[in-house]
């Protein structure tokens, strides 16, 4: 199983990986280092996500046109320029630039690795797509650890640079995968589609920090929500005109590819508000330092690891639709557990072990379901969709609690309880959500039995 293939899909995956938190021990510094005002400065992660979210759109089409190797290749080093492009920036725009292109470098990664494995690993494909999803959490959580050291000794602008020096390694590493590629044929950049999903995207995002100072049916969130309704409206109108649709509608008619395509995006709100959150919650309710809080997450991440490649070989022997229903139930119990134990400390711990066991469970699974049930020549674009709905529940579960704590009193001598209270409603949400798509799990395992029933 572990080839050379297999090395370079752990290794860049884990890079690529570290792009989404490095910059994680700095948010709260964007106004003492760069100037701006907090509301502005948390672009810093908002840019990369929104071209994350929009890359994963094309790249895996494109890849399925021109073939794996050369689309990867460009996807890490593109990641590797956008790092150094913030660390050489004169001012913040130009980090955000920088910050844009890592997340369209990144967006190339995950999904192609999943298409890559599926396509090369056979019966071992599970495996193999776990160790992908292990190296992932390892890289998430590492650039954290990573991060926080860095800026402290060095400073802002050596957390891109060292970075951007690992990520030049996987973009050598890159170009070690076999030529793989299909015969080449001429394809299309949906733009209109792209471009309109990405205004989707940052409506979807001023919407609810327009909410957070101001109702629904204020002149500061009217023009945020009309937005977001036609720029929507224009995108479902681009996909079904297009010829080389970002998102292929056609694929949703399979309603087993749908239901894992919701199930990815409800379990990618869980996922999400547990990665971005534990840190500060750890804060708050425990008392830790930045610095203990950051480290406090290494046991989530450990889980994480563990049933990601656990999980991944259970795949192949059960069925990834029973690993489906397994990470959702486990995630849905970590939020319980995290906000109803009375005794904070276990709560916790107890919380994060059990997140770990959940969220390590739900790339493969999803990807396996979502590749197979998009059929032979799409799986790329399949790959690259169930990445979007998880990347996009990761985008609408922070969004949503970042809007619970803006509305939190933080004036009154409550301000604590206060603040617990919000992180409380926060899990709510998250189990909600989480609960939804155990739902959507549970439904997709009874279709595909009753289809291999009738088969």
């Amino acid at each position: 199983m572990w080839d050379k293939t297999a090395f370079v899909l752990v290794v860049t995956n884990f890079l690529s990986a570290m792009g989404i938190t490095v910059v994680v021990p700095f948010i709260g510094n964007t106004q003492a280092i760069f100037g701006v005002d907090p509301a502005y400065g948390i672009w810093i992660v908002t840019a990369f996500m929104l071209s994350y979210c929009v890359g994963m759109g094309f790249v895996g089409r494109l890849s399925d046109a021109v073939g794996r190797r050369p689309v990867y290749a460009g996807a890490m080093g593109a990641f590797a320029l956008g790092l150094f492009l913030s660390a050489l920036a004169p001012n913040f725009e130009t980090v955000l630039a920088g910050r844009l292109l890592q997340g369209l470098g990144a967006s190339g990664t995950l999904p192609l690795a999943q298409a890559i494995a599926y396509e090369r690993f056979g019966r071992r494909r599970g495996k193999v797509m776990g160790l992908i999803g292990a190296a992932f959490g390892i890289g998430v959580v590492a650039a954290i650890n990573l991060g926080g050291g860095v800026y402290s000794a060095l400073g802002w602008r050596a957390v891109f640079a060292i970075t951007g020096g690992l990520a030049s390694l996987g973009f050598a590493t890159s170009l070690l995968l076999p030529d793989a590629s299909r015969t080449a044929r001429r394809t299309t950049l949906d733009i209109p589609g792209i471009v309109s999903l990405a205004a989707a995207i940052v409506a979807f995002m001023l919407l609810f920090r327009g909410l957070a100072e101001s109702p629904l049916l204020s002149g500061k969130v009217l023009p945020y929500l009309a937005l977001l309704l036609v720029s929507g409206a224009a995108f479902v109108a681009a996909e079904r005109r297009a010829r080389a649709p970002a998102i292929d509608p056609a694929l949703f008619r399979n309603r087993a590819f749908s239901l894992a395509i919701a199930a990815s995006f409800l379990g990618g709100i869980g996922m999400f508000i547990f990665q971005t959150f534990l840190p500060s919650y750890a804060q708050v309710l425990l008392g830790y330092t930045v610095a203990g809080a950051s480290y406090s997450i290494d046991v989530m991440a450990a889980f994480m690891i563990l049933f990601s490649g656990l999980t991944g070989a259970a795949c192949d022997r059960l069925g990834p639709e029973r690993v489906l229903i397994f990470s959702l139930g486990a995630t849905a119990a970590a939020f319980g557990l995290i906000t109803s134990i009375p005794a904070p400390v276990l709560s916790y711990y107890l919380g994060s072990a059990v997140a770990g066991m959940g969220l390590g469970s739900l790339i493969p699974a999803t990807g396996m379901i979502a590749i197979r049930e998009g059929g032979s020549g799409r799986e790329g674009v399949s790959s690259g969709v169930v990445s979007l709905a998880r990347t996009a529940g990761g985008i609408v579960g922070p969004t949503v609690a970042g809007l619970i704590l803006a509305r939190t009193d933080f004036t009154s001598l409550f301000a604590l309880a206060n603040l617990l209270d919000a992180y409380r409603r926060i899990y709510r949400f998250g189990l909600w959500a989480v609960v939804a798509g155990l739902g959507t799990a549970v439904a997709l395992l009874v279709y595909t039995r009753k289809g291999a029933d009738a088969g």
